[in-house]
């Protein structure tokens, strides 16, 4: 597990080094306002018959045309991971229907630091926003990530 984690963290350490931008990813707000954040637990499977759990995790949203893009601020995936980051996931598809979005994804890079984290890609993505409430499943790259959020 030890060795997984370490793994983990220096792939997080190299990605955020990149520096490649898709040109849209900074449209998200830098910092989260926190009257129209979402705040909740994220949950990862670290594949090893561990969960990595963080708490108050603050997670934005906004719709660009007919797409969807959220923003989780200041993550960590691993306990091994030496710094938090804000992950942007653009290009969602969201239906809407009486205020409440349903929202999948499937093969989206998430960008952090400025950069694609391309082999965390983002697959098998579902999720639901209400007025009060943001749930999330996903896969980050091999690691299954849940959220669940409210206002």
């Amino acid at each position: 597990m030890k060795y997984i984690n370490l793994l983990f963290s220096a792939l997080c350490a190299v990605m955020l080094t990149t520096a490649c931008e898709n040109g849209n990813n900074n449209d998200l707000p830098n910092n989260p306002d926190e009257s129209k954040c979402y705040k909740g637990s994220m949950t990862v499977d670290q594949n090893d018959g561990t969960l990595y759990t963080q708490e108050d995790v603050e997670v934005d949203y906004e719709i660009k045309g007919d797409k969807l893009n959220f923003v989780m601020y200041k993550v960590k995936f691993a306990n091994g991971m030496p710094i938090k980051l804000d992950m942007v996931v653009e290009g969602v598809n969201y239906t809407e229907v009486n205020g409440s979005y349903t929202i999948t994804g499937d093969d989206i890079v998430p960008y952090a630091m400025g950069g694609p984290f391309e082999k965390y890609t983002i697959t098998n993505l579902t999720g639901i926003i209400t007025d009060t409430s943001f749930t999330l499943d996903f896969m980050c790259g091999e690691y299954p990530v849940t959220y669940d959020g409210a206002k």
